[in-house]
Order: structure tokens, then C-alpha cells, then sequence
């Protein structure tokens, strides 16, 4: 952005108070939220409130602000205890210490922030700005896990434990992601900790897993959206039966990858049957409808682009009318490793850093910055405020953040705008 834009947009925009009008506009219970959530402080020496808190917390992810010294550090002026102050309706005469945010969350409830993603997310669907995002009706749900920390030494008793291929033994945190897909915007509708429970657990075999956590997640999704009917889309980890028994119980249909070393006798049907017939009149396009694996029935489809082959298994119908568009619903998977996880760990978010040793804060903070990530996104991607900055989220955040801290910014409450997002072509 030239210096002339930027000086204009200080001039005449507000990031702050854009932000801010987004979150009253489309998600108006958050901080109603965030005050309601359970408060096991001593309330005679409570010095901020429960919104205050969580604001603090909020507002420095959505400046770019990862670590929690900088926190304290860059948001240390003035002006920026003056703007929260109108942001929580609240007089501030300082903001909260790290360690004040950190001794909090220690003990917030993770089941009422689960409450909050799922308010998030349902409040977001039903402004039917996404519609025009589903295929069939249906909205395109990713699946993939990450990981989060590793130690060389044991960190608490919910620990992955990995033993690698040089004898070392790493204590490791994961979390298994769903996010729904509307072009290159991604929400988080359901995390997941992949974590042991039970302390007592020696036998590597017994821990928990990615696919035990799936499990457990589909049962909270079909839950909390019970109306919501998804295309589950996930890697060659789901490709078994299992997950097709989830999915089919859940009335989802589902796209999994198909790798080699997967569903064995699969794919050895699928390289003789194409190589009588390919199924599809378009070039490196392969189609064997209605394969019968045990008791379930699905469509396998192929693309081959230069050297890469990417194929999957379906029970979306398949023909030649619709192959390009299954095929490209199946490639939108790195979406969630891109446009996610990419994104929180090395651009905006720095997942991967511990924001506190404390097991529970730690997935608190995890659970806000899916809470930022989606704010972000909805002025990043929707908003005009942010189309000078051409897709640069560093720049963004610098923006956000030189004004909160610099300027008196004027917070006041304006819905005369509407957020616009991309289409994709399905």
C-alpha cells in the first residue's frame, strides 16, 4: 500500500471502529458472553471484570499480538487503555497484566467457550451470508489435525507421548480441527484436544488419537447443528469403513482421500477397472461409480495433474456433469492446512507458542484465537476497510495495532455496511 492510501485510510477509516461494528452487527452477544462466563476469583479482590479480560485477550490477537510480554508490553499507553474503556463500555484506569489474563483462564470453563464458538458459528450461518457457499445445500466441513507444542520432557499428564526413530521420546499436544470452507474463509466450528485422560496410561497403543477425538467431536457436532448437514472432507485417515458408518449415521456425506497404502484392495479395483475404462470423457479424469466395499457402496474419482494424483472416495453422485467440481471440493482440504492452520501458526497467531504452561489456559487461549481468527477474517476478506491493504494480514495488523495504541479512535456504533465475500464457482 502506498503511503499516500495509508494516510488516507487513518484519515477516513477506522479499523478499531470497524471491528468493532462487526462484532455488534453479527455476533452482538459476544461480550455478553464473555461477562457471563464463571468467575472463580475472589470477587472482593477482583480489580477487572470477566469482559475486560477476555476483551484485552481478544483485541491483542486481532492487532496480531501472540505473545503474552507483548500483550503487556504494546498495548502500555493510553490510548489504548482509553479506547478498550469505549469498546467494554467499561473505565479502565489500566489494562490487565498478563498474568492476570493467565490466572484467569486458568480456570475458565472450557465447555463455556465451546459455547461461544458454537454461538459464533450458528449466529454467523443464520445471517445466510454464507449460502451461497453450500454444494447441494450442504456446507463442505474440514477435517484435519495439528500439532500444537512438543517437550522434551513430560508436561502434564495429558501429553502425547511420540517416540521417534533415534530412540528420543517428545510430550506432545495436538488438537483436531473442523472448520466449514466458504472459499478462503475458513470457521472453525469445532476443536477438538487430542489429549490422554487417564494419567495411569503407559501402553502407547492406548492413547488417544486423532480418530478417537473425530468420534468424539461428531458426536458435539451433530449436537450443536443437528439441521446442519455437512460433506465431511478429510485426508486418507477417514477413508475406512468406520468413519463412512459415522458419516452415513449422521446423514453427512463425506470425500476422503485415497492413498496406496489405504483401503489396499480398493485401490487395486480401481487401477484395473480404469484401465479398461476410464469412467469420464475428460483427459486425466478416472470415475468407477457405485463400488461395492462391504456393505457400503461409493463413487471413486481421479485427477492427475502433471505428476500429482489426486484421488478420492465419494458418496456424492458423480458423472461427468459435476467430476471437475467433486474433484475441486476434494482439493479445498488444504484449505484448512493453508488458510488455517498456516496462517495461525506462522502469520497472524503463533499457534505453536505457549501462551502459559497451564494445560486448561492453554487451550482456553487456543479456543480465543479461533474467536480472533474468524473476527479477522470477517474484516480481512468481507469488509471494504480492508481492501487497500490487497490481502496483506501482517499489514493489517499493524494497522489495527498502530491505531489502537496511537490514535483516540471515536467508538461508535454504525450497521449501515454489509460484509461481501467471494464466490467460488461449484
Amino acid at each position: 500500500m502506498r503511503r499516500i492510501e495509508k494516510r488516507k485510510l487513518k484519515k477516513d477509516k477506522s479499523l478499531i471502529c470497524g471491528l468493532y461494528n462487526i462484532i455488534d452487527k453479527y455476533l452482538p452477544r459476544l461480550f455478553i458472553m464473555f461477562s457471563e462466563l464463571s468467575d472463580k476469583r475472589q470477587q472482593g479482590k477482583v480489580t477487572y471484570s470477566m469482559k475486560a479480560i477476555c476483551v484485552t485477550r481478544l483485541f491483542a490477537l486481532l492487532c496480531g499480538i501472540a505473545t503474552m510480554n507483548s500483550l503487556t508490553n504494546k498495548f502500555n499507553s493510553d490510548n489504548a487503555i482509553s479506547n478498550l474503556s469505549k469498546i467494554i463500555n467499561e473505565e479502565l484506569s489500566d489494562l490487565p497484566h498478563y498474568d492476570t489474563i493467565n490466572d484467569v483462564f486458568d480456570d475458565l470453563n472450557i465447555s463455556e467457550l465451546r459455547k461461544i464458538q458454537k454461538y459464533i458459528v450458528y449466529t454467523l450461518i443464520r445471517s445466510k451470508m454464507f449460502d451461497r457457499f453450500r454444494y447441494n445445500g450442504r456446507f463442505q466441513l474440514l477435517i484435519d489435525g495439528t500439532g500444537l507444542v512438543s517437550f522434551n520432557h513430560k508436561h502434564c499428564d495429558h501429553c502425547i507421548v511420540k517416540k521417534h526413530s533415534d530412540g528420543s521420546i517428545s510430550y506432545e499436544h495436538h488438537v483436531l480441527e473442523a472448520k466449514l470452507v466458504f472459499d478462503s474463509f475458513v470457521l472453525s466450528i469445532d476443536s477438538e484436544f487430542i489429549e490422554n485422560p487417564d494419567p495411569s496410561v503407559i501402553n502407547l497403543k492406548k492413547q488417544d488419537c486423532e480418530m478417537n477425538a473425530f468420534k468424539r467431536m461428531a458426536i458435539r457436532l451433530k449436537k450443536n447443528f443437528p439441521k446442519l448437514n455437512f460433506i465431511i472432507t478429510g485426508d486418507s485417515l477417514y477413508a475406512s469403513g468406520p468413519f463412512i458408518k459415522l458419516c452415513l449415521n449422521n446423514n453427512w456425506d463425506y470425500i476422503f482421500r485415497l492413498k496406496s497404502d489405504k483401503l489396499q484392495t480398493v485401490n487395486r479395483d480401481f487401477e484395473g477397472i480404469i484401465s479398461l475404462e476410464t469412467g469420464s470423457t475428460f483427459n486425466n479424469y478416472f470415475l468407477v461409480k457405485d463400488y461395492q466395499y462391504n456393505k457400503y457402496s461409493f463413487n471413486i474419482i481421479r485427477y492427475i495433474e502433471d505428476s500429482k494424483v489426486f484421488t478420492y472416495i465419494t458418496n456424492l453422485f458423480v458423472d461427468d456433469s459435476n467430476i471437475k467440481t467433486i474433484i475441486n471440493l476434494g482439493r479445498r482440504r488444504w484449505k484448512i492446512e493453508n488458510q488455517g492452520f498456516n496462517i495461525q501458526k506462522n502469520i497472524l497467531f503463533n499457534i505453536n507458542h505457549m501462551c502459559s504452561l497451564d494445560y486448561n489456559a492453554m487451550k482456553a487461549h487456543y479456543l480465543f484465537v479461533q474467536f480472533a481468527h474468524t473476527i479477522r477474517q470477517l474484516l480481512d476478506l468481507g469488509s471494504t476497510l480492508a481492501k487497500p491493504f490487497q490481502g496483506k494480514i501482517k499489514e493489517i495488523s499493524f494497522a489495527i495495532l498502530n491505531e489502537l495504541i496511537s490514535s483516540h479512535v471515536n467508538v461508535s456504533l454504525n450497521h449501515n455496511f454489509q460484509l461481501r465475500f467471494d464466490t467460488f464457482i461449484i
